[in-house]
């Protein structure tokens, strides 16, 4: 059965967005929709519920994600910010020479190859092998919402297809509308805090996270 989940690119996400890579074969990044101002997109939560957000060059919601570029001179403030959170926790030491390379990847660069690049990184950390793409990739640009998505689910030979479970309850994501692709939503049962991966590494460690990686449940609509 080939599983399939297509999601926006997002900048050190939480668990979950690495549970729903690690769930499917095939991951696609949706890199040719409208920007999201204001979302999680380019941001996310640290400890101590302080939020980060890295800045975007002329934001609007009338570009592409993939059109979208990353502001420059940020990224020294942000790694001595972790510095400052985190130099104490468990495996700073270990972990803070990988996540400041990824943030000053991410300084002048396109959105979507930053934000697919630390993605990449972190699977690999994780030992996450999901082949990721992204919907440029595919004949698909013409299509929207839901057309889209199911197209490229045809395109990979879709048996599954998986969305978040906060898509449950929306009127785009109808089974008989995927049919004969089963539509599935994923719903984690980690325990460890909804932070960003990054918080996550810092306090408890790839090895943690590897073994709640898996912890979810696949649920009908």
């Amino acid at each position: 059965m080939t599983k399939v989940a297509v999601m926006q690119p997002y900048l050190f996400p939480y668990l979950g967005y690495f549970q729903l890579i690690n769930a499917v074969d095939e991951y696609v990044i949706m890199n040719d929709v409208a920007w999201m101002k204001k979302g999680f997109i380019n941001r996310n939560t640290l400890k101590d519920n302080y939020t980060f957000t890295v800045p975007i060059l002329k934001a609007s919601q009338n570009k592409l994600i993939n059109d979208i570029i990353i502001s420059e001179g940020w990224a020294t403030k942000l790694v001595e910010t972790i510095k400052h959170k985190y130099s104490n926790a468990p495996y700073f030491n270990k972990y803070k020479n990988f996540i400041e390379f990824i943030i000053r990847n991410c300084e002048a660069n396109n959105f979507n190859k930053a934000a697919t690049f630390a993605l990449e990184e972190v699977c690999s950390l994780l030992g996450v092998s999901t082949r990721i793409q992204h919907s440029t990739d595919f004949d698909v640009g013409h299509l929207k919402a839901t057309t889209k998505i199911k197209q490229i689910c045809k395109d990979l030979n879709a048996d599954m297809y998986i969305n978040p479970i906060g898509g449950r309850n929306l009127d785009m994501y109808q089974p008989e509308v995927f049919s004969p692709i089963k539509l599935r939503f994923i719903e984690g049962n980690f325990t460890l805090p909804r932070t960003s991966v990054i918080d996550l590494l810092f306090m408890h460690g790839e090895n943690v996270i590897k073994q709640q990686i898996g912890k979810y449940e696949l649920i009908e609509k």
